[in-house]
């Protein structure tokens, strides 16, 4: 009997992220960095602390969207100005959620993190006789 043709398959097509996840991932790494450390110099350098996690994550930003991601000049300027003002907000709440939200979306999940496992302790176990055998 002859089968009857099998139709394509539908090809989805995957839209086009805002943000390059590494530029999510830029952002959620330089938000808890500068405010991890804000936090120990007992937030007392506060003000430069955000200017440098805007600064830092604008610029990270801006290189991974116009050289990875290849987006205009344009275009990148304005995704890093978002980013930077996220992470210059004096709490990583912001650039911590904003920075999830765009792993999330890329498709990045808790499950694609390996998991390390311990190493196995092996341990030699010697019988009697040798230990007797060496005394």
């Amino acid at each position: 009997m002859d089968q009857p043709p099998k139709l394509p398959v539908k090809a989805e097509k995957r839209r086009k992220l805002f943000l390059h996840k590494l530029s999510g991932l830029w952002v959620f790494l330089v938000d808890n960095a500068f405010f991890g450390a804000n936090a120990i110099t007992l937030f007392t350098g506060t003000p430069l602390i955000c200017a440098a996690a805007f600064l830092t994550s604008g610029a990270g930003v801006f290189l991974i969207e116009t050289l990875v991601n290849r987006d205009s000049a344009r275009q990148a300027f304005n995704k890093a100005l978002l980013a930077g003002v996220l992470s210059g907000i004096p709490s990583s709440i912001a650039g911590t959620i904003y920075g999830a939200w765009v792993l999330r979306m890329a498709g990045m999940s808790k499950k694609d993190i390996p998991v390390e496992e311990p190493p196995i302790d092996v341990q030699a176990s010697t019988s009697q006789d040798d230990n007797n055998a060496s005394h």
